[in-house]
């Protein structure tokens, strides 16, 4: 099966997203920073009776919701930053991937790769997308949209070529 992939804003959003967050568990350390510091703010709040103890507290929870929020917000700027950089605004062809029985070949226009399906590292199929990581770092996304016959024939696809257990 062949799908010339065409990304558009909103599916590097989404991917980005999952890869950030999902993937890479990238919630797990703001997440933490906001606990242990909450948990500081309410020791402080507990001890009010002490001279500056509210005002400490208070402090504390600033900084433990305003920084994780602040990251977030963040990102979420510089994924669009990035999207409006490479032109996806409108929609935009990327590369086109022949998803065959023994390996993933890879096409954009300038440069082509396969790669054997025993080394692709992780298939995540999503109610509107495919993402297919050849190693930790790395994915091929596969909107819905860019497939013929929709999300059912990729996941046929990708079930008949990758082998069990990954």
């Amino acid at each position: 099966m062949k799908v010339q992939v065409r990304l558009s804003e909103r599916d590097f959003l989404k991917f980005s997203m999952f890869d950030t967050f999902v993937h890479k568990k990238g919630w797990l350390r703001p997440a933490l920073f906001a606990v242990i510091l909450g948990t500081s703010a309410g020791v402080c709040f507990a001890l009010r009776e002490r001279r500056g103890a509210v005002l400490l507290g208070t402090v504390l929870l600033v900084v433990a919701l305003g920084l994780p929020a602040a990251w977030i917000l963040s990102f979420f700027l510089s994924v669009r930053r990035q999207a409006k950089g490479q032109g996806l605004a409108k929609g935009k062809y990327v590369y086109t991937l022949d998803l065959g029985d023994g390996e993933l070949a890879v096409d954009n226009g300038h440069e082509r790769a396969s790669y054997p399906w025993g080394q692709i590292f992780r298939v995540y199929r999503r109610s509107d997308a495919a993402y297919l990581y050849i190693n930790p770092q790395r994915a091929f996304l596969i909107p819905h949209s860019c497939v013929q016959g929709g999300g059912e024939a990729l996941d046929r696809a990708l079930e008949h070529c990758r082998p069990s257990g990954r």
